[in-house]
């Protein structure tokens, strides 16, 4: 008989309230196979902290994720902020500054996180397990924070930045294209425009056509701009542009 995933193991504790349940989604072999996998020493108690959200601390009374994602931050910010002064020595700091902020948000941070699998490990109460606040992009990235803060607080530095950059780039391997930056850069633009306008954030969507993919970018129900291109990045960024252009901002 196979052993349960963590995860069955969870809504046998949402059943079944007890401490033998409890115990072992804080002690589970998946943590345990991440760690072997990934050549990880951290105690099993610290990585399930890394994995505690804040859901199931309350419901269970245990130590949540909450600091280590504060910690985490300032680590990964560290080693993103080294690789770039690395990679581009004669940059500007504003440019540097802006392709940080393109790099350390929370959707690149959950596209690392995802391609680690880490929603698989993710520990939330049983109201937000059945949301499957678990597989949300604020939450995995949030627990990829407090992943690497663990890291740090037992491998160090040099390993941990090793580490988070291979993962990175394994992940989004173009993440330290500087063509990068003219797509954030117009992209951010729109966002504060329509943030000090309309107090909304822009939405984009795209659906894929036979010539490429027909992209549209609303602010609340109202639909901008919208246009077929090769690539969902492309297209985004265009329209963010067509827009700035447009608009009275």
């Amino acid at each position: 008989m196979s052993q349960f995933s963590l995860h069955e193991n969870l809504q046998l504790l949402f059943l079944e309230r007890n401490p033998h349940h409890l115990n072992a989604c804080l002690n589970h072999q998946d943590f345990v196979t991440f760690l072997n996998k990934h050549s990880l020493k951290i105690p099993l108690q610290k990585m399930a902290l890394a994995f505690t959200h804040s859901s199931f601390s309350h419901e269970y009374d245990v130590q949540h994720q909450e600091l280590s994602e504060f910690f985490g931050d300032a680590v990964i910010q560290l080693i993103v902020t080294q690789e770039l002064m690395r990679r581009f020595p004669d940059e500007k700091e504003g440019r540097l500054s802006k392709l940080r902020s393109s790099i350390v948000n929370e959707k690149t941070l959950a596209m690392v996180a995802s391609y680690l699998n880490l929603q698989d490990l993710i520990l939330v109460g049983k109201g937000e397990f059945k949301k499957e606040l678990h597989l949300q992009d604020t939450v995995i990235s949030d627990t990829l924070e407090a992943l690497m803060a663990k890291i740090f607080e037992i491998h160090g530095l040099e390993m941990t930045s090793a580490k988070f950059l291979d993962w990175l780039l394994a992940a989004v391997p173009d993440v330290f294209n500087l063509e990068n930056l003219n797509n954030y850069d117009v992209k951010s633009k729109l966002q504060e425009a329509t943030l000090a306008k309309y107090k909304s954030l822009p939405r984009y969507s795209a659906d894929a056509t036979l010539d490429g993919f027909n992209v549209k970018v609303w602010v609340n129900e109202n639909l901008l701009a919208e246009g077929v291109f090769s690539s969902k990045k492309i297209g985004e960024r265009e329209l963010a542009r067509q827009v700035l252009e447009k608009n009275d901002f």
